[in-house]
């Protein structure tokens, strides 16, 4: 019997359904990874500042990601007449950091502020975490395996990978960590429940890959192919997340801003790679200016699209900043009075520049989960050619 299973998984094709093509593919969903090793590397091994590849970040890679949704959304008129509601509620998120920051000052304490700090800063690796699933839902689609729930230990495999290593590192980062002793009560070096619970982190995590690589193997030589694209996208994606998290070394002593940039330009490039390839199906066809609006008009080329999102991206941030009293940046003008100016109970302009700012960040995360179900969109699924 093992022998007859043996030659059928040799008679099974490598299964290779890329969701645009192998070229595209990997350079926008699975290569892009490479470049936040670079990035650590010049950080901790180079000394580049965190401060400057932030910046240069920020600039050229997430802001015009963001963008890439208001482009697809608020100025695509056919989706203000299918889903002008779903896009008029996202827009109260802009009001729940200013609505925190004014019950804190109303109670006296900053505890509900810094709690709505937290809770943005944890929806932020969340949102990169589902994107991700995301990408391996489609590999899962496009190469005939039972997807989402129904591939119930892939679900688990990724869910447990990307999020039990970022549930080891929070306590562990000095930066972090110094954040949780001054404003919720940690105490400053961990106890032995703390350790205990870091030892469990770690042997469910290699008990998971275990797991995921006998079912693979299992799959394989029951005569049911290997999907490469999605293996090659979780070997992408998730040692990333693996080393950054659990390296003894690299973990602990990353600056929060280099973290995010790290976790998220593999992000910005995946996003900005199937946005594209959205827009080339959507936008690029006859009267598509008379029937999206500014949208089509934007996305007709690439230069264009990406010359405004960073001209959106410039003013965008460079008003934060601003606001906010940033002043490593390139560009950047002196200490603003501005900043620190008062406006009651303790808060200063900056922090309601920090409130306000996040509402952008939280519109983004609250579309995306409804603007890419392709489980649920007939129209989506035709314009990233699923069907």
């Amino acid at each position: 019997m093992d022998r007859a299973l043996s030659q059928t998984a040799r008679e099974q094709p490598v299964v290779a359904r890329w969701i645009t093509t192998p070229r595209y593919d990997l350079l926008c969903y699975i290569a892009p990874c490479l470049v936040s090793y670079f990035l650590l590397w010049l950080n901790l091994g180079q000394g580049v500042s965190y401060a400057l590849i932030w910046w240069t970040w920020t600039l050229y890679f997430d802001g015009p990601h963001v963008f890439g949704t208001i482009n697809r959304t608020y100025l695509d008129r056919e989706e203000w007449r299918t889903r002008g509601r779903l896009l008029t509620r996202a827009l109260l998120w802009f009001a729940l950091g200013p609505g925190v920051l004014a019950l804190s000052a109303a109670l006296g304490t900053k505890v509900p502020f810094h709690a709505f700090l937290l809770f943005a800063s944890l929806w932020a690796y969340w949102h990169v975490v589902r994107q991700h699933y995301g990408f391996l839902v489609l590999y899962q689609k496009k190469n005939g395996e039972a997807a989402g729930l129904a591939n119930k230990v892939d679900y688990w495999t990724f869910y447990l990978l990307m999020v039990l290593p970022f549930l080891s590192l929070f306590p562990r980062n000095e930066f972090a960590r110094a954040q949780l002793v001054a404003h919720f009560g940690f105490p400053a070096q961990p106890g032995p429940l703390e350790n205990a619970i870091q030892t469990g982190i770690y042997t469910a995590i290699f008990s998971t890959l275990a797991v995921y690589v006998i079912k693979e193997v299992w799959r394989f030589r029951g005569g049911k192919g290997w999907n490469l694209p999605k293996n090659l996208f979780l070997l992408s994606c998730v040692p990333l997340h693996l080393i950054v998290c659990l390296h003894p070394r690299i973990g602990p002593m990353l600056h929060p801003l280099m973290f995010t940039v790290v976790v998220t330009l593999y992000h910005n490039f995946q996003y900005t790679g199937i946005v594209w390839f959205y827009n080339k199906n959507r936008y690029h066809q006859p009267e598509s200016d008379s029937r999206y609006g500014p949208a089509a008009r934007i996305a007709r080329r690439f230069v264009v699209y990406y010359s405004v999102a960073i001209g959106f991206t410039l003013v965008l941030r460079y008003s934060h900043w601003i606001l906010n009293g940033n002043t490593d940046g390139p560009f950047m003008p002196g200490p603003s009075s501005l900043s620190q100016m008062g406006i009651g109970s303790g808060f200063t302009v900056t922090e309601l520049a920090n409130a306000f700012w996040w509402g952008f960040a939280m519109n983004h995360y609250w579309l995306d989960q409804h603007i890419w179900r392709v489980s649920r969109d007939t129209r989506l699924n035709q314009e990233l050619k699923l069907a």
